[in-house]
């Protein structure tokens, strides 16, 4: 028969690991069986705290107190016991009396690692909660060190978890990853409990890297998981989270979800986490474009309920909040007091700091002061942009920039309200592409990197029916890829914005033109620039142009299908039209400043779907797609001839072999089989990324995917798999000049609405100068001939755009392949 202590040992490793139902069986009986009252008040306090988390705080703190209360226990219980009080306040949110109680408990325990470290790591949380980071990472390096000392691997693994959230809320997303990452396998196997804390947690760290739609899909997920087991506490934080998640995305999903939470917390008497949710909802009622007397009252009342209980992380945002919806209502003045009484500091987290500057911004456009908007929309993109430049993950960067985006809208707005195209280019510099203005810093190739995507092109070749285990597996090896990305660093440093007169001076020197799009989300405008001149063109509102760029895909691809001569004929006529009413809507405005030489076009993400060197208007014109113009001036200053080529054919296309033949001759390569041409079996992943890194001009004439889910997966299909734009990454050099001849690798998902990200700007970060690939799919004899024409023109020493152009006019054929990058 098991002893009392032994049942008790076991009812606590239950709990530790989330096992509720088994905790309390086995405690059930420990209490039974023991007659040390010692043991059994402990016993008692652990109940306690299986009490509190399926329901029933007030009993909880009511076995506590009984314990407390029996005659004859040990200090050492008495300490025990108190740290229970400080766990069970803790979860009800009650954060003054859980840091007294704890505190209380931590300085009785230092002779018994175990117990001090687990009220360390409570007291840690509580500081978390309190947003007092600092106090809580010293409470974590307490329990951490007291857990690693005392052989409880599963206990140091929580320390190191709880580390991780720390430096999430002070904004190291790198270090919360890897902190979070070393713990997980550990916690994640205790229980399905224990795997749904790691999930939210990394739902949390997703949120901050702007992957709102999966980290509130995992959100979800946990919150039932919560509820199966009717643990309402841990249930309605994660649906707290999650209305924080969804505040921008659907506002008034966030305002139901969090009244919910709010009601779970009540019923549990958590009433400070009750008023955080309280906060949300109030959050997204404004976001939903609430404004009143009611509202404002509201959130005034929760904002003063929350710093009564100092949890002034969660009121400062309210008070902003209030700000705005004084100015909804017409009244500046009172935006004014509300500002001045909500004081952010440069500690404060990002998004608290980005939302103060968006309001102060909304205030200075309320007074019709545009200059004043502008200084504080840059004011707040200088410090986001210098936050985004600590990642060193194209991937990461990409999706962190969706908590700029209402800056970006004020500051393309204000700009556009000036009148002034010096002010419009700078804005347009600001704005375009926040994730490229970091200085690209290469990651380091791994071995452990490159054995995951070997692997990964190894699960894709087989049948995909094969085995439900390697649909698993795949999954796995794709988060673990993007995740091992994610934890390099960044440079740290912002790429110099050029000047309006230092662009111009280059389109001089280059005979071009710069045609700058900028989107408002409901608007789109245009500036152009020629050397001499420079004038804002408003295009007209977005909608029309959204509703023909959403039919322009599977218009594309339909028209370089095998097709019958009477289906073709259909099928072109409706390209035709739509290319022709989207060149008019874009371009029609414009033309008339356009001259009739080379273009430089930087287009918001959302017309990064634009075959822009097939609309009418542009026909037969040297054109070039750089990330922003200042790249393009970076770019072309790094200039030079171009060196040798080298050429690979993917398997399953025909004329593939014919066109990279055709094209290597016009190099003056021979027809034979030489190290620079990789043809059938030697065009493999590994061939092809070694050729990358000793040549200047790479071809790959290939089967092209699209990721819509993750761009970074899209890939070029090789002799032993998919080459992937996490590949890239592996490759210490890389060639000025990259030709994808495969469908769909121009394309690029867009993020948020403003950062597109894609094979052709995986290419550029990493250094390519120019990239040459079509945004849609594209006939295998239309790519032969123009890319063939397009290399002997490269070869006599013509610029890539300018190549590109004459050869597809030569042949009086509409190409949708167009230059990404420098293409001259």
């Amino acid at each position: 028969m098991l002893t009392a202590a032994v049942l008790y040992q076991r009812g606590v490793d239950h709990g530790n690991a989330g096992r509720h139902a088994a905790a309390r069986r086995a405690l059930d009986e420990a209490a039974d069986r023991s007659r040390d009252p010692d043991l059994s008040a402990q016993i008692a306090g652990t109940l306690a705290y299986l009490d509190s988390e399926t329901g029933d705080s007030e009993h909880g703190i009511d076995l506590c107190n009984a314990a407390l209360a029996t005659p004859g226990i040990s200090a050492h219980t008495r300490a025990i016991l108190t740290s229970q009080l400080g766990l069970i306040a803790m979860r009800r949110g009650d954060t003054d009396a859980a840091i007294d109680w704890l505190g209380a408990a931590i300085s009785a325990l230092e002779s018994d690692p175990r117990r001090l470290g687990r009220a360390s790591l409570n007291r840690g949380d509580v500081y978390l909660q309190r947003g007092e980071v600092t106090k809580a990472e010293a409470d974590f390096d307490v329990a951490a060190l007291a857990f690693l000392g005392g052989n409880e691997p599963v206990e140091y693994a929580k320390a190191r978890h709880n580390q991780g959230y720390a430096a999430l809320l002070a904004g190291d997303i790198i270090g919360a990853l890897r902190l979070m990452d070393e713990a997980r396998p550990v916690l994640a196997s205790l229980s399905p409990v224990a795997l749904a804390i790691c999930d939210q947690d990394r739902a949390e760290v997703l949120s901050a890297a702007g992957m709102t739609t999966e980290a509130a899909a995992l959100l979800a997920s946990v919150a039932r998981i919560y509820g199966s087991r009717r643990l309402r506490q841990a249930q309605a934080e994660a649906e707290l989270l999650l209305a924080r998640i969804l505040v921008l995305e659907d506002p008034r999903a966030a305002t139901t979800v969090a009244r919910t939470a709010a009601r779970r917390f009540r019923s549990r008497g958590s009433e400070s986490w009750a008023l955080r949710a309280e906060a949300v909802a109030v959050s997204a009622a404004v976001a939903e474009g609430r404004h009143g007397v009611a509202i404002a009252r509201e959130a005034a009342e929760t904002a003063d309920a929350l710093e009564a209980r100092t949890l002034v992380g969660d009121a400062l945002p309210l008070r902003l909040q209030i700000a705005r919806i004084a100015l909804r209502g017409g009244n500046i003045a009172a935006a004014l007091d509300s500002l001045r009484s909500a004081r952010v500091s440069a500690r404060a987290p990002i998004a608290t700091r980005l939302l103060d500057r968006e309001i102060r911004a909304e205030v200075a456009v309320a007074k019709r002061r545009p200059a004043d908007a502008l200084r504080q929309v840059r004011t707040g993109l200088d410090e986001f942009g210098e936050w985004i430049a600590t990642f060193g993950s194209l991937d990461l960067r990409s999706t962190i920039v969706v908590h700029g985006r209402q800056l970006v809208a004020i500051g393309i707005r204000s700009a556009l309200a000036t009148g002034r195209p010096d002010t419009v280019f700078e804005w347009s510099e600001r704005t375009r592409s926040l994730a490229s203005r970091s200085v690209p810093l290469r990651p380091p190739s791994t071995l452990d990197a490159a054995a995951d995507l070997a692997e990964l092109r190894q699960l894709r070749a087989l049948d995909p029916a094969s085995s439900s285990a390697d649909g698993q597996r795949e999954g796995l090896l794709r988060d673990r890829i993007r995740r091992r990305q994610w934890s390099d660093k960044g440079s740290g440093s912002v790429a110099r914005l050029a000047s309006l007169t230092e662009v111009q001076e280059e389109l001089d020197s280059s005979g071009a033109v710069l045609l700058a799009y900028l989107w408002t989300g409901d608007t789109l405008s245009a500036l152009v620039v020629g050397p001499k001149d420079a004038r804002i063109v408003d295009i007209g509102t977005w909608a029309p142009i959204g509703a023909l760029l959403d039919g322009m895909p599977a218009d594309l691809d339909m028209a370089a299908a095998a097709l019958t001569p009477a289906m073709h004929a259909v099928v072109l006529g409706t390209l035709d039209d739509r290319l022709s009413r989207l060149s008019s809507a874009l371009l029609a405005p414009v033309s008339p400043f356009l001259g009739d030489g080379r273009i430089v076009i930087t287009p918001p993400a959302a017309l990064s779907g634009v075959p822009w060197s097939m609309l009418p208007a542009l026909a037969g014109r040297p054109l070039t797609i750089p990330l922003s113009a200042s790249r393009w001036l970076e770019q072309r200053e790094s200039h030079s001839a171009l060196g040798a080529p080298g050429f690979a054919a993917g398997p399953r296309v025909e004329r593939a072999e014919e066109e990279v033949r055709a094209a290597a001759h016009s190099w003056r390569m021979t027809d034979e089989l030489t190290r620079d041409v990789l043809i059938g079996d030697r065009a493999t992943t590994s061939g092809v990324s070694a050729l990358a890194e000793r040549v200047d001009v790479l071809h790959v004439s290939a089967h092209g995917r699209h990721s819509a889910d993750n761009p970074l997966f899209s890939g070029i299909e090789l002799a032993d798999g998919r080459l992937y734009g996490y590949d890239i990454d592996q490759l210490s050099q890389v060639p000025s000049l990259v030709i994808l001849s495969a469908c769909e690798l121009g394309r690029s998902s867009v993020r948020w609405g403003q950062e597109a990200l894609g094979m052709s700007p995986a290419w550029l970060n990493a250094g390519a100068r120019c990239v040459i690939a079509a945004p849609a799919s594209v006939s295998d004899s239309v790519a032969r001939d123009v890319l063939t024409a397009t290399h002997a023109l490269l070869a006599a020493g013509s610029a890539p755009a300018d190549a590109l152009a004459s050869a597809a006019s030569g042949l009086g054929v509409a190409s949708a392949f167009q230059c990404y990058g420098a293409g001259w």
